[in-house]
């Protein structure tokens, strides 16, 4: 049994400690949200000859960044480790290379929105509780003006209510000071080493809001982990 946690997640960690590389193993419901955009937008540009632009942010191996290639998108995959050779090979045997790049940034200290030209389509998949609340404000604020004016943002963060909550010494905390490693237990079975900010339903729509974003939907998975879809 290779299971590492309630997630069913297989241990196959990121190459920098951020947890699993969850993209490679499944498409959850909010990668599905996302894909059904980039469908809509690819059907909305076809008659002006361009295809839309998606940012998957946070990457790893780009296992998100590859389906929305196959839906039609131009993607840029980006991470602060150098997935490059993985995922531009697969893009390539896939036959969509011509569409795929990758992109080795620190998010903390690159600006999407005054390097890159504008996207339809981010994704943003368990990444942003690797970093305090006041800095994924600030990458927030700017994911928000690096998208179209009919884009979206999909969202996601470890939930305070999942299993990674268990033995979380800062629960009790509000989100702007809520940043701590978690439990020795929790740390071993999701391959997280770093501190981290776990979000409620309420912490994540609060994050995106004082972003400057609309939120059209936020919920909690099964597991706990809290999503968000949100425009400009």
């Amino acid at each position: 049994m290779n299971d590492l946690n309630l997630y069913g997640d297989s241990r196959s960690p990121t190459i920098s400690s951020f947890g699993v590389d969850i993209a490679m193993q499944r498409e959850d419901d909010l990668d599905k949200m996302a894909i059904d955009k980039v469908s809509a937008m690819c059907a909305a540009l076809q008659q002006l000859g361009r295809t839309p632009r998606a940012l998957d942010l946070g990457c790893a191996s780009g296992g998100q960044a590859l389906r929305m290639a196959g839906a039609g998108a131009t993607v840029t995959a980006l991470d602060i480790a150098d997935y490059s050779q993985v995922f531009l090979s697969a893009a390539r045997q896939a036959g969509w290379g011509d569409r795929c790049s990758f992109l080795r940034q620190d998010i903390t200290k690159f600006k999407v929105a005054d390097n890159l030209e504008p996207f339809h389509v981010i994704v943003c998949q368990r990444m942003i509780h690797y970093v305090p609340y006041a800095a994924a404000l600030g990458i927030v604020a700017d994911l928000r003006r690096a998208l179209t004016e009919d884009g979206r943002l999909y969202i996601s963060a470890s939930g305070l209510h999942s299993e990674l909550g268990n033995g979380y010494t800062e629960r009790s905390k509000p989100v702007s000071q809520r940043y701590a490693v978690l439990s020795d237990e929790m740390s071993s079975r999701h391959a997280i080493k770093g501190p981290v900010c776990l979000y409620s339903v309420a912490d994540l729509a609060r994050l995106l809001e004082d972003a400057g974003m609309r939120v059209e939907q936020v919920f909690a998975s099964p597991f706990g982990n809290i999503k968000a879809v949100a425009k400009p």
